[in-house]
This record gives structure tokens, sequence and C-alpha cells, in this order.
């Protein structure tokens, strides 16, 4: 059965069905990183609620194929690559330095997304494996009218295409027609005709065109490689609210230009995140890669349950302190699905207020799919799960639940951690060694034998293990 899943699009201004162009399966476009530097935990929002959102859909009965591209030619790569070059390099050993920056901080961004539990991407290019597929397009845009020369650089004619500033929903009549930047990057107020191929300049590595040695512009990288790996109809496409415009509202102008019809049904955002209630800079002492925070000891999983506890469309303002909160969050649902792995020898007694376990459970599975489905609402997802927690315990310390109802509530902690990826069952190797230890301290005290208890507890300690005394005299454990 697959579900189905509305999200908010960016092009309507509203919460829309997704439905894609070939049903049961998803084509999904991520902007990825720009590799010259560390990803920073902003950076890092954007790509664990595009986690999520594709985890979502396959959770949901959906296939899902997904492209995140690699942009590694770019104003601030060509910048930060070619600042030791000598003048009179050679263009193999610009590209050369190009490469060995890129391929860098690529490997520490896939380490990065690794240690959060991002599942990788179907297709995962770098923009200078494209550079024929750009060239293509922009001679196809030159062919329709669209695009023209100057000075060896080609531009976009933004007044060639009616449905320009859609996205963004900017002022046509405001527009500044036939100016035109160079720029990557550029203010909303600068709507112009934007760089399609930059005209190769003195110190930067280039290729050659048909309007003679240069580079590809930041914003046709995306259309040539979504194209080229998707095709003609993406039914999602997704990244950072920073990106609306220019960058996604000129891959509209390229892509449609170069199809004559609608390229991407769903545009989904991420908004911003905060640091302490401020824009993260360095100069605050506020800015932070995952490395920072693991310097810090936090778990990169707690950091990810943070950001994705928080709904993708809300600006959130990241805190040590509500860090701190989401810990503890998910301590109690491992502590939960901890006691659900145990036996029922836990019950005391009747409960008047009983409501059949089985119940609570499809209630819970019916209120967290009600929320995931609509537009990604995770907090009422997981208030859906907490309340299935607290009246599971409750009920469970006076009756007993069934190996069979403990083993259907598992199977829907496995479902939802499909999706957040942070309360998955351990190892069996673990569960043995940790309860053989157990044993073994409890056969110590048992003997008072002291000194053994202790260093059993402190063996159990290095392995990250809580243990929980239960009214009945036994020990339950976690991971802490």
């Amino acid at each position: 059965m697959r579900r189905p899943i509305s999200l908010f699009n960016t092009l309507t201004r509203r919460v829309e069905p997704v439905v894609p162009v070939l049903p049961g399966r998803i084509s999904l476009y991520t902007c990825g990183p720009t590799v010259y530097n560390y990803a920073h935990i902003g950076n890092l929002r954007t790509f664990l609620f595009q986690d999520l959102l594709k985890r979502t859909f396959r959770a949901a009965g959906h296939g899902v194929q997904h492209c995140m591209n690699i942009t590694d030619v770019e104003d601030k790569i060509i910048r930060d690559s070619q600042a030791g070059q000598p003048s009179d390099a050679s263009n193999e050993a610009r590209h050369g330095a190009m490469r060995a920056l890129t391929d860098r901080f690529t490997a520490l961004f896939l380490e990065d997304l690794e240690s959060l539990r991002v599942q990788p991407a179907d297709f995962l290019p770098r923009a200078t494996a494209y550079i024929p597929q750009m060239i293509r397009m922009v001679q196809d845009l030159e062919a329709k009218g669209l695009a023209y020369v100057r000075d060896g650089s080609v531009y976009y004619r933004i007044a060639g295409l009616p449905q320009y500033g859609c996205l963004a929903r900017l002022d046509r009549e405001g527009m500044l027609g036939g100016a035109s930047v160079d720029a990557d990057e550029y203010d909303r107020d600068s709507a112009t005709d934007f760089v399609l191929w930059k005209a190769a300049k003195p110190g930067e590595p280039w290729w050659d065109s048909p309007w003679g040695p240069g580079r590809p512009g930041w914003h046709i990288e995306c259309s040539a490689m979504g194209l080229e790996l998707l095709g003609d109809r993406v039914d999602i496409h997704s990244g950072g609210v920073d990106l609306i415009f220019p960058h996604h509202e000129n891959e509209i102008a390229q892509s449609e230009g170069c199809l004559g019809h609608r390229w991407v049904n769903h545009w989904v955002h991420g908004e911003f995140l905060m640091v302490e209630g401020q824009k993260m800079a360095k100069s605050l002492g506020n800015f932070f890669t995952l490395r920072d925070l693991a310097a810090k000891g936090v778990d990169p999983v707690a950091f990810r349950y943070a950001i994705q506890s928080n709904h993708y469309r809300k600006v959130l303002n990241f805190s040590f302190e509500g860090l701190r909160a989401a810990e503890n969050s998910l301590k109690r649902i491992r502590a939960f699905r901890k006691r659900m792995e145990g036996g029922g020898e836990a019950g005391g007694g009747p409960w008047k207020e009983s409501i059949p376990p089985t119940v609570r459970l499809e209630q819970a599975r019916e209120a967290f799919w009600a929320a995931m489905a609509d537009d990604l609402n995770t907090p009422e997802a997981l208030a859906a799960i907490f309340t299935l927690i607290s009246g599971l315990n409750a009920q469970d310390d006076h009756v007993a639940l069934t190996r069979e109802e403990r083993d259907a509530v598992l199977a829907f902690l496995d479902e939802t951690d499909g999706m957040f990826a942070a309360w998955p069952h351990e190892a069996a190797g673990l569960d043995a060694e940790v309860e053989s230890l157990i044993e073994a301290r409890r056969a110590a005290k048992a003997a008072k034998h002291w000194a053994e208890a202790d260093r059993v507890r402190d063996q159990l300690k290095a392995l990250g293990i809580v243990l929980e005394d239960r009214k009945d005299g036994t020990v339950g454990w976690r991971k802490g």
C-alpha cells in the first residue's frame, strides 16, 4: 500500500499532494554542496530535511530516484583553489589545484552525511563531469533566442521567458531589462540577465567552447545534470530557502526555456537555521560544523534528531539547551524500545484505565502517518510516539504486555526509525555482551564482592550502557 504524501509547493504557495509522473516512483533532485569548505550546521539542516523527505516517501511505499549534485566549479571554489598558483600556471595545473580542493571537501562532506545517517543519493554527479551537456544546453537556448553572446560570455535573456519570476514572485515590471550580471549569486533586487557561460579570465581554469575558452555559470550546472539524470519531468526539486532566488528561478528559466514545458512539479524548500537567536558568523563565535559539535561531545544522531524534530518550514533556533532536550527525548524512546525488547515480568496488578495495547498502537500509527503525510509535520508525528510511550509504560507497570504485543510495538518503532534513523535495534552481539556483564555484576553483588561489581559497572559504563533498577528487582539497560 502506498500512502499519499502532501508537501508545501513553493511554486503555488500551497500544501498539495505529490502526484508522481510515473506512479510509484518519485524523482527527486536536491541541490548539493559547493565544496570549497566544511559544511556548517545550517547547510546540514537542509540535507537532513531532504533525507527525512526521501525516507518518508520510501516508508510510505514509493520508490525514490534521488539525484544530488556536487558543485565543484564556481566563483568561491576558483578563488580559493587558485590563490597559491603562479600567474603563469598552465590550465592543467589550475584544474589540478581545483580538483585537489574539491576532492578534499567532497570527501569530508560525505563523511558528515555518513555520521548523520543520511542515505546516499542514487546519483551524485560532479558538475565538471557534465560540461558537454551544459554547452549543449546553452547552444539550445541561443538557438531559441533566449541567450546572447557578449565578449565571449553567454547570458540568458529573461525577457524572453514570460514565466520568469514565478517561483520567487518577482515584480517583472521592476526588472532591469538588458542589464546583465556575471556573479553566481546576487540580490533579489538584481533580477537581470544572468550568465550561462563565462569567458575565461586570467588566473582561472577553463574549458573549450563554441564561444572560446571559459567555464559554466553556476545555475546551468543543476539544469544540465538534472535533465541528463532524471529526465525532462521531475516530481520534486528541493533546497534551502536561500536558493529560491536566483538559483532555482534561473534553473526554471534554463530548463523550461529548452523544454518548452514545466520541468518540476513540486518545489520544496527548508528554512534557515539560527544559532542562539542569531545568524551564524565566525565573528560571533556561533559558527559550527559537525566536527565542532563532536569536539564538544555532541552525538551526531542527537543533532540529527534535534533538527528533524522541528518542522522544516520554520526557522529553527539551534541552542545547546535545545540539543540537551533532544538528547533526553532520544533516551526516552530508546529506553522504551529496550523495555519492549525485554520480557513481560514488570506487571504488578490490575490497571483500571486500561486500553488494549493494540488499540493504543493503531491510534499512534494513524496519528503518526497523518502528521507525516501533512507536509512532514514531525512535531505532531513525534508527539504520537511519546503518547504511545506514556500509555504503554504506565500499562506495562501494572499489566505486563505479551510478547506478541511487544513485537507489534517494536515493528512500529522500526517503521518510524526508518524515517528518523535514531532509535534502531542494537546489535545482538552487544545485547549478549551486556547481558553477560549484568549477570556477572549481579553475581558479584550477591557474593558481596563489591570491588568486582564496581569493576564490571565501570566496564558497562565504558560501553555507554546505563543500568536501570526495576521495581521487581531486575535490572534493565539502555545505551546512554
